[in-house]
């Protein structure tokens, strides 16, 4: 059943049955519906069968004006219980889209789909949950015994789950002689615990004496190590602070900081729970798996909230908590593996101490991975970091190639990825030219949908017609319903072959038409066409370029020739060249 309200019409004039019969002849063209009827009719009531997809579904409008107040509830039913049902979605979303403008509200007051979506997400909810528990609990206590928790988590931890474990055992006295910590530790609690670590005096510090030959009075150990005069001076420092707190305690609260600084300079690390203990076993960074942990934590409060869920937002919660339990799955088999090679009897004891709950958690976490589509379906940001990175890697690649150039100055701009901008610009100062890349994306997350980038060559203003398109196919999942699970339909893809075919137009285009050419090599005089002072000119017909080309338009310039020796003279016409031009004047 769902049910919502539409609070107050907009329009002046509302005829109740024209409404409905717009409103239901709208959903039935939109939702390809096959039938549709209305089966009663009263002043303020109206009830509707439709048939899309070969189900039927019932929908009731009801009219009601109470102390001013103009109200029109809509109820939607399915024949034949299927809460997930994928066009009971669409036809309530439709509905609901279809009248909105034409009232001021819109109250949900009833969702049983939502409902069902939350309901399956708390079990993927609890198996991810107590899958990290279990995790951290078999890890801690081979690596740290079986009293990790009194003796190595801070007291804020330890002291809020002191609290709650006395009145949980008394609800549940069958488990009053088992450790119950991990099982009501918040969600945020837990990746705290990852990234936990423990400090300890450090061999450098200010209480090791003053002097060679004087007794550390932490290790009994002969010190050699004399103290500097810093560290003499937050000596006194400590010594002063105490002084004053044995002589009045109250100063202690005075002196908190600076005594907590003090203290802090003489740790060093001691435990560091995530490189010591988990690293080995996950495929991600501490705060990589700190943000997919982050982001579990905010779905999972969305869904323990009892907010609406509709069905992108199911497939999005059902995908993320599916990758974030395979990371710990597979963290799980790692450790498991190592254990067996090194503490086969220290996993029989463990096995004993998980209960039944996790071994039924196991059994569920094991189906889950049997039947749940691994396929990796990408946010827009995510998306919009691939093309970013692969862009760069070209553009620098050019950068570094072309860097000895001192004619050409390139510049790189990091694509935001929301419209067309230019990304690449090289600008030629012999031929007042310049080449510019545009990129213009399309980024659509959508499942199996392909998002791509087009980079367009400019060359002084020119579009080149060299359009370079690279591209990424996005995953797509589809619900079984049969099943109840998620089945692969599209693996993601990546083709960024046009950007390599872009890097090599660009490497040709700058050596043919932007060359490299000495500032005593273009012509005293503009050309004929453009009329810049870009006319490419040498004494040495060496054939790297064409005499008396421009440089910034192409045009072909008659040079002029030396009437006394034949060598190229900086002007268009023939004349003397400067040599002989002094001779002569010698004469």
């Amino acid at each position: 059943m769902i049910r919502f309200v539409m609070i107050n019409s907009r329009h002046r004039s509302f005829n109740f049955v024209e409404y409905t019969n717009t409103v239901i002849e709208k959903v039935k063209n939109d939702l390809n519906a096959t039938e549709v009827e209305f089966y009663s009719n009263k002043d303020r009531t109206r009830k509707a069968n439709i048939v899309i997809n070969k189900k039927e579904y019932l929908i009731q409008f009801t009219y009601i004006i109470t102390h001013g107040t103009f109200q029109l509830k809509i109820d939607i039913s399915m024949i034949g219980k299927n809460e997930l049902d994928l066009e009971l979605h669409d036809l309530k979303i439709k509905l609901k889209d279809l009248v909105i403008t034409d009232w001021e509200q819109c109250v949900w007051l009833e969702d049983r789909q939502s409902e069902a979506y939350a309901d399956s997400l708390y079990k993927d909810i609890h198996l991810v949950e107590n899958s990290l528990r279990r995790l951290i609990n078999t890890v801690l206590f081979y690596k740290l015994g079986g009293d990790w928790w009194d003796l190595y988590m801070p007291i804020d931890l330890t002291k809020k789950y002191n609290q709650r474990n006395d009145p949980y055992k008394r609800r549940a006295p069958s488990f009053e002689n088992i450790h119950t910590n991990l099982m009501s530790i918040d969600t945020g609690d837990l990746v705290k615990i990852l990234g936990y670590k423990t400090y300890k005096i450090k061999e450098g510090n200010i209480f090791r004496g003053s002097s060679v030959g004087l007794e550390d009075p932490f290790t009994d150990a002969i010190q050699v190590q004399v103290l500097t005069i810093e560290e003499k001076e937050k000596l006194k420092q400590f010594q002063y602070i105490m002084n004053n707190i044995i002589y009045d305690e109250t100063a202690a609260a005075h002196f908190q900081t600076k005594l907590s600084t003090l203290l802090a300079d003489q740790l060093e690390i001691d435990k560091d729970f995530w490189n010591d203990y988990f690293s080995n076993w996950f495929t991600c960074d501490f705060r990589q798996f700190q943000g997919r942990w982050g982001e579990f934590n905010t779905d999972r409060n969305h869904v323990a909230h009892n907010k609406l869920i509709d069905i992108k937002l199911y497939e999005k919660f059902k995908t993320s908590m599916s990758q974030l339990l395979g990371i710990i799955t597979d963290a799980e088999e790692k450790f498991s593996a190592y254990l067996e090679t090194e503490m086969s009897q220290f996993l029989d004891e463990l096995e004993q101490m998980n209960e039944a709950n996790l071994y039924q958690s196991e059994l569920d976490y094991q189906s889950l991975i049997e039947e749940e589509a691994g396929v990796r379906i990408r946010q827009h940001d995510s998306i919009v970091e691939i093309f970013q990175e692969h862009i760069a890697n070209i553009f620098d690649e050019l950068k570094e190639q072309f860097y000895y150039r001192s004619d050409l100055e390139i510049v790189y701009n990091e694509p935001i990825l929301i419209n067309e901008t230019e990304v690449f610009r090289v600008d030629y100062s012999s031929g007042h030219t310049y080449l510019k890349v545009l990129a213009d994306p399309f980024i659509d997350d959508s499942g199996g949908t392909t998002s791509y980038v087009k980079l367009t060559p400019i060359y002084n203003g020119v579009d080149l017609q060299k359009g370079f398109e690279f591209s990424y196919l996005n995953g797509e999942v589809e619900y079984n319903e049969d099943q109840t699970n998620y089945m692969p339909l599209t693996n993601d893809e990546l083709n960024v072959s046009e950007l390599k075919k872009l890097q090599e137009f660009i490497e040709s285009f700058i050596n043919e038409h932007m060359p490299e050419v000495d500032e005593d090599e273009i012509a005293e005089y503009a050309c004929e066409s453009c009329h810049q002072f870009t006319i490419f000119l040498s004494d040495e017909d060496d054939g790297k370029y064409e005499q008396g080309k421009c440089l910034h338009c192409g045009h072909s310039n008659p040079v002029g020739g030396c009437i006394r020796c034949d060598s190229i003279v900086n002007q268009p016409t023939d004349g003397l060249c400067d040599s002989c031009q002094e001779y002569i004047d010698n004469q």
